[in-house]
């Protein structure tokens, strides 16, 4: 009995330490978040998940990028751990649609028209085949941004 008792105290000595707090985030969207102290450095368990853009010490956009739960660590500058937010990232709402095909998975966004998005864990023929897409069009885009033609 002695021992639970002891092992509870050095549990709530780290949640303490590093406060949890749970934020839900939309896939393909950014939520600022305000830190009540400054950040030294900031470590997120699945970049795949959720990222981290710091705009200052005290000021980072959160950003949603495939649907999941995954953890962000916030330390100080002693290297102690001052907040655990515990993201959970959901899908926009009913527009996205996910199609599994046996193993094979592909999700469409249907705002308008169903239309092929990438997104993590999607097959990897559909993945690569948006993704480039989104390249060439990012390409042409970044193009034009410069003064040139396409």
């Amino acid at each position: 009995m002695r021992r639970i008792f002891t092992a509870a105290i050095i549990f709530i000595g780290v949640t303490q330490t590093a406060s949890a707090e749970q934020l839900w985030l939309t896939m393909d969207q950014v939520r600022p978040f305000k830190l009540e102290s400054p950040a030294q450095s900031i470590v997120v368990g699945n970049p795949a998940i959720a990222d981290v853009t710091v705009q200052d010490s005290t000021n980072v956009l959160l950003f949603g990028k495939a649907p999941g739960l995954t953890n962000i660590f916030i330390f100080d500058e002693n290297g102690e751990a001052v907040k655990n937010l515990v993201i959970r990232v959901r899908t926009p709402s009913s527009d996205m649609l996910t199609v599994h095909r046996g193993a094979a998975r592909t999700t469409y966004n249907c705002t308008t028209n169903c239309e092929a998005t990438v997104t993590v864990g999607d097959a990897a023929e559909t993945f690569s085949g948006v993704s480039s897409q989104v390249q060439t069009k990012f390409g042409q885009a970044s193009n034009l941004s410069q003064g040139g033609e396409n």
